[in-house]
């Protein structure tokens, strides 16, 4: 039988055998199909995100100023991600937020009010107000010191007055009653509580209060006014009080009132005020309608109505949105995909293994406040990491070493940050001092209350509608603003919104202020006499999560007072808050930049690079003795558009277990038939009736073949798995990474490696693979041999070196073979007979055996040569029935037990 023609018998009936087996048929070609099924889907739930280009906002250091700095800490927190190069990216320009709330706010400020002329005017009108009200407390306080010195009430009247003629013709009195009258001195010191509560009848016809109230030139005098006064009526008096009050200038009045106390001074210019501040009221009113102040009481408007924040998100948005600004919003925020790398995630699960339970115990040297908040960020998992990574800069400590004079005054210089902060706080504290006295000024002092009352007087009131009237205001909305009564005993009408409304904005905000601002440790530094007891007590803050770093100068001993020419230094910091030095890079590339800020930028967001800062500026200006004017900013480089695929980078890690898993049920059943096929021994079988072992195992490949083949074509791709799962898993690998970095496998990149500095290749896999199938075989071929198994004929282990294994199997060559009368006859022999045994004795010889079946041109048994030989069985396979020819009784015992096996192994395939 030729080799094609066992191949496909070999071939026809496994493929009986699989018709038969539908079930496993179907699964082997569904089964990776499904598997695929399965990335596809997962390929649509999660899209490729093309991201842009990012350009980064810069990171300001502590020497470029405390504002920008802490600016600069805030907003960048998340590190945002650009479309467009940022402000600071552009030369001679360093700030980002110009679009910020308040810097639009105090852009507009400065345009309107800081460059109007009249801005210039306000520091006069504040010390002429410094001067009213000195004089005021001096008339309170001191009275004695203005004793005897008045106003001249000539000199208050208005230029065209008709006071005079009032008096000398309405009211009837004499020419020197009037003279003495116009010429006396009203004594300003009993107006210092207000108006008394006294009428002008009441003065006029008492010697004592009319001496109390205005100074006569002369005694006689005096009385002639007394005498005339006193005479009149009531109602003639009350019409010369209002006539009196007709005529009085207040602009006279308010610029003489301070000569009474100092003849060089001055004096209050009200009509220089009205104007400044008709041309400021007129700027603010411009300013109000700007979106920037649109904007301000927008974001402001829940604190002013609801009393504060809502939350501590509600806080941050807030501020976000009042320092920041950024044109794109927030920005884009660049993930870091090796997070397997580090331990935040564990951290977030709370599985850190590394570190103890957290258990927060309360903190005797802050605020209750700050301990709430501090409980209330560690409790929550979304803001426990964050705080856990900040925590040490707002409120940790750093250590120096040595505690020398001359390291203390690097320290110095270096805290100046900390001091600007530090009076910051000062001023929120002061404010719960003064708060209370300027309500107190504002509410029910003597001064505002004159202001109150002078703004009631209608010559006054008259002037201010004039003045104000082309802005839209009044004076009533002036009288409205320093209300300080109920607001029933409001005027019908007016707004209810006074000075008590921006007080308690203004007061809540700054109590706020000081509230976070207590939770900031600010006396950061603290000094160790050598390296060693600082890292005893960098071990103690680490338990509480307060140590920033230490500072160690080992060049400078503990009584120096001079810095040497050359300061070394070294900044000792946690591990786990800077980058550790063991990685130079990333175990594996991923596209993107390293824009994250808690496992990318630790060296800023540590503290690091913050407290180089500081220290470095310390050491110039302790060697210079001059201030450095230049503030250093970070910049991040930029990074171009690249292609975010989430898939991908999962997929790379997981690819070849896919592959594997997509036909190992193929596989299974392939080596599941092959040990049946010998347990049942059926192999033995074929090989008896002249089937060799390559033919089978040759028959086996194909068949294995392809049915994958069949399998792979149904997901577009050739892979076989009968190749090494080493090579083939790196294999795969490498063309998953070429995909994630959005090039592809090509022909030109096949013998390069997707990884920096490493030599190995998709090629090298191929290469790999077919070695592995090379040496599989052989093995295979080897093992075959030596250990056929139970029912096979074992070959001894050496017998690729024998000679005639080689020359039997590989050069056929013509024998002569006896008859059974002696003849001698030619019978080509090849590798699919065996060659006649020369030591056997032959029993039947068949020569040139012919067999043609009725109706069958063609020969079923055409020139066939056999011998039979004493103690072998020989049997005819094929349409015609089995012929044996048996030796002996246990010859047909053991031919019935073969028999049986080949029917059973039939049967349980069929099934």
């Amino acid at each position: 039988m030729s080799f094609l023609r066992q191949v496909r018998l070999l071939l026809w009936k496994n493929w009986t055998l699989r018709k038969r087996q539908k079930l496993r048929f179907l699964v082997e070609l569904a089964w990776p199909l499904s598997l695929f099924l399965v990335l596809v889907w997962l390929r649509k739930a999660n899209p490729v995100y093309r991201q842009h280009e990012c350009h980064f906002p810069n990171k300001a250091m502590p020497s470029a100023g405390t504002l920008p700095w802490l600016q600069g800490i805030f907003c960048n927190m998340n590190n945002p991600c650009f479309r467009s190069p940022t402000r600071g990216e552009s030369p001679g320009v360093v700030s980002n937020y110009n679009n910020s709330i308040l810097a639009r706010v105090y852009q507009d400020a400065q345009e309107l009010l800081l460059q109007a002329p009249e801005i210039h005017d306000l520091g006069r009108i504040w010390e002429e107000l410094r001067i009213m009200i000195q004089f005021m407390e001096t008339m309170r306080t001191n009275p004695e010191r203005i004793a005897g010195r008045g106003l001249r009430i000539r000199d208050i009247l208005k230029e065209q007055e008709t006071l005079t003629s009032f008096l000398l013709n309405d009211a009837g009195l004499s020419d020197s009653v009037v003279f003495q009258l116009i010429n006396s001195q009203v004594r300003p010191e009993q107006f210092a509580y207000g108006v008394p509560d006294l009428t002008l009848k009441d003065i006029a016809c008492s010697q004592t209060l009319l001496n109390r109230f205005i100074i006569f030139s002369s005694q006689r005098g005096m009385h002639a006014v007394y005498n005339a006064m006193c005479a009149l009526s009531q109602e003639n008096l009350q019409q010369i009080e209002d006539s009196l009050y007709a005529n009085v200038d207040f602009f006279k009045l308010f610029q003489l009132l301070p000569t009474v106390l100092d003849s060089k001074s001055q004096g209050v210019d009200l009509r220089s005020w009205g104007r400044v501040l008709s041309n400021v009221s007129q700027a603010v009113r411009e300013l109000a309608r700007r979106p920037s102040i649109q904007d301000l009481l927008l974001v402001l408007q829940p604190f002013v109505q609801g009393g504060g924040p809502e939350s501590f998100s509600h806080l941050m948005s807030t501020l976000s949105n009042l320092l920041c600004g950024y044109p794109e919003g927030s920005g884009s925020r660049i993930f870091s995909f090796n997070w397997y790398e580090d331990n935040n995630y564990k951290a977030f699960l709370g599985v850190d293994s590394t570190k103890k339970e957290s258990i927060y115990f309360y903190d005797n040297t802050t605020t209750p406040f700050c301990n709430a908040l501090i409980q209330s960020m560690e409790s929550n998992p979304l803001t426990k990491i964050a705080w856990s990574a900040v925590k040490p800069l707002l409120m940790g400590k750093i250590l120096f070493a040595p505690d020398s004079p001359a390291v203390k005054q690097i320290l110095k210089n270096a805290n100046s940050t900390f001091e600007e902060l530090e009076r910051l706080r000062l001023l929120t504290k002061a404010w719960e001092e003064v708060g209370p006295q300027l309500w107190h000024f504002f509410q029910s002092s003597l001064q505002m209350n004159m202001v109150r009352n002078t703004l009631k007087n209608p010559t006054v009131r008259d002037f201010l509608n004039g003045q104000l009237g082309a802005e839209g205001l009044t004076a009533e909305d002036v009288i409205n603003f320093l209300h300080n009564g109920c607001p029933e005993n409001r005027e019908e009408g007016v707004a209810d919104f006074d000075w008590r409304n921006i007080f308690n904005v203004t007061d809540q905000a700054l109590r706020l202020f000081n509230q976070y601002l207590e939770c900031l440790t600010l006396d950061k530094f603290e000094g160790h006499a050598d390296e060693t007891q600082l890292t005893h007590q960098a071990l103690n803050l680490l338990e509480e999560n307060k140590f920033w770093a230490g500072v160690v100068f080992p060049d400078i001993h503990s009584g120096a007072s001079k810095l040497p020419p050359h300061v070394n230094y070294k900044i000792r910091m946690d591990i786990d808050a800077v980058e550790k030095t063991n990685k130079i890079k990333d175990r594996y590339w991923d596209p993107g930049p390293r824009a994250d800020p808690v496992d990318d930028l630790r060296y800023i967001w540590g503290g690091f690079a913050y407290l180089q800062d500081m220290i470095e500026h310390g050491i110039i200006k302790t060697q210079t003795n001059a201030e450095v004017p230049s503030g250093i900013y970070l910049q991040q480089m930029p990074y171009p558009c690249f292609v975010d695929d989430i898939f991908m980078i999962t997929l790379n890690r997981s690819f070849p277990i896919f592959m594997v898993l997509a036909w190992i049920y193929s596989v299974s059943m392939i080596v599941k038939s092959i040990v049946l096929e010998k347990e049942m021994r059926l192999k033995e079988a074929m090989k008896n009736r002249g089937v060799t072992n390559g033919v089978i195992w040759y028959t086996w490949f194909l068949d294995s073949f392809i049915m994958m083949s069949v399998s792979v074509s149904l997901l577009t791709a050739l892979i076989t798995s009968l190749l090494s799962p080493v090579a083939f898993g790196f294999g795969t690998e490498y063309l998953s990474r070429y995909e994630e970095q959005g090039v592809g496998l090509q022909w030109d990149n096949i013998r390069t490696s997707p990884l920096e500095g490493d030599e190995y290749s998709f090629f090298f896999s191929i290469e790999m693979m077919l070695f592995d199938a090379l040496l599989y075989g052989i093995l295979t071929w080897y093992l075959e041999n030596v250990f056929p198994g139970e029912y096979g004929i074992p070959r001894p282990w050496y017998f690729p070196l024998q000679e005639s294994y080689w020359l039997e199997s590989g050069h056929p060559k013509a024998e002569k073979t006896a008859t059974a009368d002696g003849e001698l006859f030619e019978n080509s022999v090849n590798t699919f007979f065996e060659p006649e045994p020369p030591d056997l004795i032959p029993g039947v010889c068949v020569q040139n055996l012919v067999k043609i079946f009725a109706g069958r041109p063609k020969p079923a048994v055409d020139g066939m040569n056999v011998t039979f030989y004493e103690d072998q069985i020989t049997a005819f396979l094929g349409h015609c029935p089995t012929a044996l020819m048996l030796s002996s009784v246990e010859q047909q015992a053991d031919l019935s037990i073969l028999l049986k096996k080949e029917q059973e192994y039939l049967w349980h395939l069929r099934d």
